[in-house]
């Protein structure tokens, strides 16, 4: 038996396995498209059984379409394989070590895992959607956020780790942010959970306690802290902080001194386009409410948008610069996609919803010409692209 070649140090990690079917991704992101527009017939017209059936079928496509779509990632095939035989590569990440009994034992592995990512992050707008008495919009909410090219190396490259921590710091951005009321319990459990998954924990919860800056009134009230409901999770999230922060630390001076590689997709025409969608799409809600500067200058949610689109806009400026990129690179998808949950916030308290409209139709175009079209030219099994798929069923898979 002719043993198996040395697992390679450098990516692309797998260059066999794989195949291209831009026929079958492209049925499964139109089903995704009609599925979004099946909720959004059935909403206004109090089909709520139909909307949740179309809501839970589009989760598990999107799942689906990511769990393929991502299986010829490096960053996925090198978990799944590390995982299985170098756990102390995850040491500094106590979740994955945990987990790593049951990825190895998932179909596609960390595929699967990744694909279950995905479809957090569309749930998280179509939760939002359906907590603001805006069913109609659910599913185009989702497909604007997993579909954009602000979340590219998230969700594209496989970058599931980080993708995952970012999602659960989403209710604490929430919490800061006072865009929806949350149950105190639940908000804890998800802040703590996160510490575990990703060394980015120091830089990425403070990324999701700046709204508190622009929400009006002292930030954290800092005598409720001393109720006695919050001093345990209080207590435990400084434990952990301090139990994260000297790894993190130590991945800081790694990347600083030791990495030159880093994405320049923050700086791509597509997320120029997207950002003057969105510029565009606010104001034009701006002239339908009639809203001047000293509105915007008075609403929480205007201030709150407004910092973090000069916060990408300043990570933007240094990345062009290359200043620190292998770090400021790995923040861009970060702040693009608390950004959006920002912006579709801004929308519901000025109720203009159609103001996401050209965003959606450059973050749709984005990906079926953008993406699935240029799926055509793929080629998989010398490179480590999206797109390319599996070539076999996950029990005929060589690891």
């Amino acid at each position: 038996m002719t043993p198996l070649p040395p697992f390679p140090s450098v990516a692309p990690f797998r260059i066999d396995q794989v195949m291209a079917a831009p026929l079958g991704m492209a049925l499964l992101a139109l089903a995704q498209l009609a599925l979004a527009g099946l909720m959004s017939w059935a909403a206004p017209r109090g089909r709520l059984g139909l909307w949740r059936a179309a809501a839970a079928a589009l989760l598990l496509l999107v799942a689906l379409f990511f769990t393929l779509a991502s299986w010829g990632n490096s960053d996925t095939t090198k978990l799944s394989h590390f995982l299985a035989l170098d756990l102390a590569r995850v040491r500094w990440e106590p979740f994955w070590a945990l987990l790593a009994p049951v990825v190895v034992r998932l179909p596609y592995r960390m595929a699967l895992v990744h694909g279950l990512v995905a479809a957090g992050y569309a749930a998280a707008p179509l939760l939002l959607a359906r907590a603001w008495g805006v069913r109609a919009w659910a599913g185009w909410w989702s497909l604007l956020v997993v579909c954009s090219p602000l979340l590219r190396n998230f969700l594209q490259n496989g970058v599931s780790r980080q993708a995952l921590l970012t999602l659960l710091l989403l209710p604490l951005l929430l919490w800061a942010g006072r865009l929806v009321r949350l149950a105190r319990w639940p908000l804890v459990a998800s802040t703590i959970g996160a510490a575990t998954v990703h060394t980015s924990f120091p830089l990425t919860l403070l990324l999701a306690l700046l709204p508190r800056l622009a929400a009006g009134g002292s930030f954290g009230r800092l005598r409720s802290l001393f109720r006695w409901r919050l001093v345990l999770p209080l207590l435990a999230g400084l434990l952990l902080l301090a139990l994260v922060a000297p790894n993190a630390l130590e991945k800081l001076r790694v990347y600083s001194e030791r990495e030159s590689y880093f994405n320049g997709y923050a700086l791509g025409l597509d997320v120029a386009r997207l950002q003057l969608s969105l510029g565009l799409g606010g104001l034009l809600g701006c002239w339908r409410r009639r809203l001047g500067w000293r509105l915007l200058l008075a609403c929480d949610r205007s201030r709150q948008l407004a910092l973090f689109a000069l916060l990408f806009w300043v990570l933007q400026s240094l990345l062009a610069t290359g200043w620190m990129g292998p770090i400021t690179s790995r923040l861009a998808d970060v702040l693009g996609f608390y950004l959006l949950i920002l912006w579709l916030a801004w929308l519901d308290r000025y109720r203009c919803y159609w103001a996401a409209l050209p965003a959606l139709a450059i973050t749709l175009d984005y990906w079926l010409q953008g993406r699935l079209l240029s799926s055509l030219t793929l080629a998989c099994g010398l490179n480590d692209d999206f797109l390319c798929i599996p070539d076999r069923w996950p029990w005929q898979v060589r690891y």
